[in-house]
C-alpha cells in the first residue's frame, strides 16, 4: 500500500470524513498547500485566487461528505434504527414485490443537501437481497420518486425471522449511490454501509405489524433515532448493544 493510500485510509476515522471522499480530499489538500506556498513565494494574484477557490471547495466537500462519530444508544433487540439523517416525509402502506413480496409499511426519509449523506444499517442480520435499478432523477420529496428514480435496494434478514428492505434513492441533484454490501454479508445495526451523494431519500419497508416511534415531520438521525420496533413475535425485549 502506498503512503498516499495509507494516509487516505486513516482520514475517515480521524477527521469524521466519509471514506468515499477521503482520496479526493487528500489530493485537493495537497494541491492547495502547493498553491499557498506559491502565493507566499511569488505573491501572485492568480495563485492567490486559485488557492482561495480550492480551499473553499475543500471546505464544502468536507461538509457535504462529513461522517460524524455516532454513539449507538442503549437498545433492545427489537429496535429499528434510522438508516439516514433527514425528515420523515411519508409513512404508509405499500407493496414490496422484490424481497419481502407482500404488503408492508413504507417509511420515507428525505435528505436535504445539508444533511449527513452517509447511510447506516437499521437492524443486525444478513444481506439476503441486493438490487440496483436504473431510473429517473426526480426531486426526492415527490411521492413517485420511490418507484421512478434510480435506486439500490437491500434486503436484510434477522436471526429471529424479521426481514426488512432498505432502499437508497437518487434525487434531482443526486447522480451516484454507493452501497458497500454483498450478498451473504453479516451486518451490524448502526454500521455505515454506503452513501447517497448530495442528499436524496431513503425508504425502509417493514412488516405491517411493526410499531412506530416516529411520525411524519419528525427529524431523524442515522444510527441514533429509533424508527420503530419489531413486534413481540420477532424476539424478546432484551437489551442489546448492536
Amino acid at each position: 500500500m502506498s503512503i498516499y493510500s495509507k494516509i487516505a485510509s486513516h482520514l475517515p476515522e480521524r477527521f469524521g470524513i466519509a471514506r468515499e471522499c477521503a482520496p479526493a480530499l487528500l489530493l485537493m489538500a495537497a494541491v492547495s498547500i502547493i498553491l499557498w506556498c506559491g502565493v507566499a513565494i511569488g505573491n501572485s494574484k492568480i495563485l492567490f485566487w486559485g488557492a482561495v477557490l480550492l480551499t473553499s471547495a475543500i471546505g464544502a466537500l468536507a461538509f457535504f461528505f462529513r461522517n460524524p462519530h455516532r454513539t449507538i444508544p442503549a437498545l433492545t433487540n427489537r429496535d429499528i434504527l434510522s438508516p439516514a439523517d433527514g425528515k420523515i416525509i411519508s409513512i404508509g402502506p405499500a407493496n414490496e414485490p422484490e424481497f419481502l413480496k407482500k404488503d408492508v409499511v413504507r417509511v420515507s426519509i428525505f435528505l436535504s443537501l445539508f444533511d449527513v449523506h452517509v447511510n447506516r444499517i437499521p437492524v443486525s442480520g444478513v444481506v439476503k437481497f441486493k438490487q440496483c435499478s436504473a431510473g429517473k432523477f426526480l426531486p426526492a420529496f415527490l411521492e413517485n420518486a420511490s418507484n421512478s428514480n434510480k435506486c439500490v435496494a437491500v434486503g436484510i434478514k434477522c436471526d429471529e425471522g424479521f426481514s426488512m428492505t432498505v432502499v437508497q434513492i437518487t434525487g434531482f441533484f443526486t447522480r451516484r449511490i454507493m452501497c458497500h454490501l454483498d450478498l451473504g454479508q453479516h451486518v451490524d445495526r448502526g454500521d455505515c454501509y454506503g452513501m447517497i451523494c448530495f442528499g436524496s431519500r431513503v425508504d425502509i419497508f417493514v412488516p405491517r405489524e411493526t410499531s412506530f416511534r416516529v411520525q411524519i415531520g419528525d427529524r431523524v438521525y442515522g444510527g441514533i433515532t429509533v424508527i420503530g420496533q419489531k413486534t413481540s413475535s420477532f424476539g424478546k425485549n432484551k437489551i442489546s448493544s448492536s
